[in-house]
């Protein structure tokens, strides 16, 4: 009896994986993308989609997260052209399938456009028409603009990350750090599971000096919990923990 359960356990996981081969849907562009609020130009992230059956397939796209910053912001999705920002199922009803040969790579975009500072979290579920059930999801972040970074003084005697005052915080709170020379600095918060949830400083040059960050958790829809703000330059790595009560 137990080899006939351990059988029946073989043959449902490897009809699922021959099910999950019918074709690929996955990000290729990093976590999050950045860009920058003063652009004309869209900021974009790159998925890729590929038939791995033996027939033409029709692909369909649902955008099932669309959560942006704020009114000014807007994503579209484009595969083969792009759509309005409104659509959420691509292609839309009464539009042209999106028919892919076999064994044909193709891309789907997603453009990001938006006037204030914050990350955008879309999640898109890709599947064949042929058959719905099985699907493939994936995130896209992009990240606009940095937030409000100022020196305080250009006299430093070493590396320095202070703990965020106030904290616990909601929903602003200032980030003090200090570099001794001119150096590349990127200051990064994450999730308590280790999951980058805002670039505050994109791996910039900073001379020498001390600086104060004006950290706003409300630009990346962050939740109640607690955070790691991440410090790193090619000499110094410091982190300290924050709390946002909300």
């Amino acid at each position: 009896m137990k080899k006939v359960i351990l059988s029946l356990v073989a043959l449902f996981f490897l009809a699922g994986a021959l099910q999950s081969q019918t074709f690929q849907f996955y990000r290729v562009s990093p976590r999050i993308v950045h860009g920058d609020t003063s652009m004309i130009n869209a900021t974009v992230t790159v998925g890729h989609f590929k038939n791995l059956t033996s027939s033409n397939q029709n692909f369909k796209f649902i955008r099932v997260l669309n959560q942006l910053p704020g009114p000014s912001w807007s994503s579209s999705i484009c595969v083969q052209f792009c759509y309005d920002s409104s659509q959420d199922t691509i292609p839309p009803r009464g539009a042209p399938p999106i028919t892919e040969p076999p064994n044909v790579l193709d891309s789907m975009t997603i453009d990001v456009i938006g006037h204030t500072p914050g990350m955008a979290t879309i999640i898109i579920k890709a599947f064949l028409e042929s058959n719905p059930s099985n699907f493939i999801t994936d995130t896209f972040r992009v990240q606009l603009g940095t937030v409000g970074i100022k020196q305080i003084s250009s006299i430093v005697d070493g590396y320095k990350l202070e703990q965020n005052y106030p904290n616990p915080f909601n929903p602003v709170t200032k980030i003090n750090f200090a570099v001794p020379r001119t150096t590349r600095v990127s200051l990064k918060v994450y999730d308590i599971l280790g999951n980058e949830v805002a670039d505050l400083i994109p791996d910039k040059i900073a001379p020498a000096g001390a600086y104060a960050v004006d950290f706003d958790s409300g630009a990346f829809n962050l939740s109640s919990g607690v955070y790691y703000y991440t410090l790193r330059t090619g000499d110094f790595v410091s982190t300290k923990k924050m709390i946002l009560v909300k």
